[in-house]
Formats: C-alpha cells, structure tokens, sequence
C-alpha cells in the first residue's frame, strides 16, 4: 500500500502527470527522466516513488527498444551488464535500508550531481579519452547502483558513451538496450523487497494510458521546442526539486 504523505487525488494527479512525462522523455526529451523520483519523492516515501516509477519505466522501455531496434552497440552493453546488475542489487539494498528522510537527503545530493552534469555534459565530449578494458565495468556497476536507487543512471552511462564518440544513434539506441535490461533486473528485487507491490503494480494500470499521449506529443513538440531553452528550465526545476528534497529530509 501507499504511504501518502498528500492527499490521494493529489497523488493520482501527480502519477498521472509523470506517466506522461516519462512517454516525452521516451519520445525524445530525455532531460525530463532526471525530473521523474525527485518530483514524486516530495509526496511519497523515496523507496515507493522508485516503486511506483518502474512499471511506467518498463512500458515506455518496450516502446523505445521497439523503435531502436537492432541499433544498437551490443557488445559494449553486455560488457557493462554483469557489474551493472551487481549495483542494481547495492542499490535497491541501500534503498530499503536507509531511513525515509536521509534517502531524501541523498536524493537531493543526486540531483545536484545531475545539474552539475548537465552543466558540464558538452566538455565531457571533448575530453581526450584512451579506453581500458576496466572502464565498461566500472560505470556498469555505478550506474546500476544510482538507477537501482533512483530510477536515474543517467550521468555516468552518457558521460562514458560521450566519451566513447558513438554516432547519435546508437548513442540513443544503446542507453535504451541498457536500461530496458537494468529496469527488468530491478523488477524482482523491487518485489521481494516491497518496494513494489503486486496489487500496487495492478492499480496502476490506468497510468500507462498516460504514456502513448506523451510519446505523440514529443514528437510533435521535438522540432518546435528550443532544446538549450528547454534544457535549462529542466536545470533549474532539479535544482528546486532538489531544495525542496533537503528541506523535507531535515
């Protein structure tokens, strides 16, 4: 069951809202993913806005490796995997054991780490880079280690791909594979240990009715929205998002 810290309207409105925003961020806005748990985490226990969080992630995951199929660098992917799914297990670990408020306080932490990375994400691109046969595994393991606590592995895995120079599109095709593959590992995890219950899975299944509406909204808006615009209201919504997560961990 829910522990609503809001009215449950409220709440429904609010899940309704990130069903939408998570098929924008499948069409094409992926700066909204980083806005997902930090948004519901103000209204619900972390732990159970992680939980709430995945179902939507996966359908949108089915969505998106449909449309990218076979694009793919599958090589790179199943060198990360193994050490990803090891920090998908630390994660979700972490995520039961720490107390209600203090996962709030390192949530917020997060998103600054975010902010900082969406700050610097361009220069990453241009950093020289030698490759090691360590590095795949290493990024691997932390970033399945913040998605399993979050929902949000996004700043290690692209600033690695940055630094790699794959072509766009398999830059895009390739985080897709992995996450689609880190959200499924998470899935029995996060329901043995509660974090996602079978009858809370099955009464929200009106919220992935949210998903294929944001899906053709992004990609109606995709050629028509300023993405540096759009970008940095994203930063400073984190960075809002984030206050607002130190002040409730207090």
């Amino acid at each position: 069951m829910l522990e609503l810290n809001h009215d449950p309207i409220v709440i429904a409105i609010i899940i309704a809202v990130l069903g939408f925003l998570i098929g924008l961020t499948k069409g094409g806005f992926n700066a909204l993913g980083a806005l997902l748990t930090p948004v519901l985490s103000l209204v619900l226990p972390v732990s159970q806005a992680v939980g709430v969080l995945l179902p939507m992630l996966i359908a949108g995951d089915v969505i998106a490796v449909y449309t990218y199929r076979g694009q793919w660098d599958s090589r790179l992917v199943w060198r990360m995997l193994p050490a990803g799914t090891v920090g998908v297990v630390i994660g979700a670990y972490l995520l039961v054991q720490l107390p209600v408020n203090g996962l709030r306080v390192v949530l917020g932490v997060f998103v600054l780490v975010i902010v900082a990375y969406k700050l610097v994400g361009d220069r990453v691109a241009q950093l020289a880079y030698r490759p090691s046969h360590w590095h795949s595994p290493v990024i691997g393991a932390v970033t399945g280690l913040t998605s399993g606590m979050f929902n949000s592995g996004g700043p290690a895995f692209n600033s690695y791909l940055l630094l790699l120079k794959l072509p766009s599109q398999t830059f895009v095709a390739t985080s897709v594979l992995f996450f689609a593959l880190i959200n499924l590992i998470k899935l029995p995890g996060f329901l043995i240990t509660g974090v996602l219950s079978v009858p809370l899975l099955l009464s929200l299944w009106w919220v992935f009715l949210f998903i294929p509406p944001g899906l053709w909204a992004a990609r109606w808006l995709v050629s028509r929205v300023n993405q540096h615009t759009f970008e940095w209201v994203i930063v400073v919504l984190l960075i809002v998002s984030s206050i607002l997560l130190f002040v409730q961990g207090r």
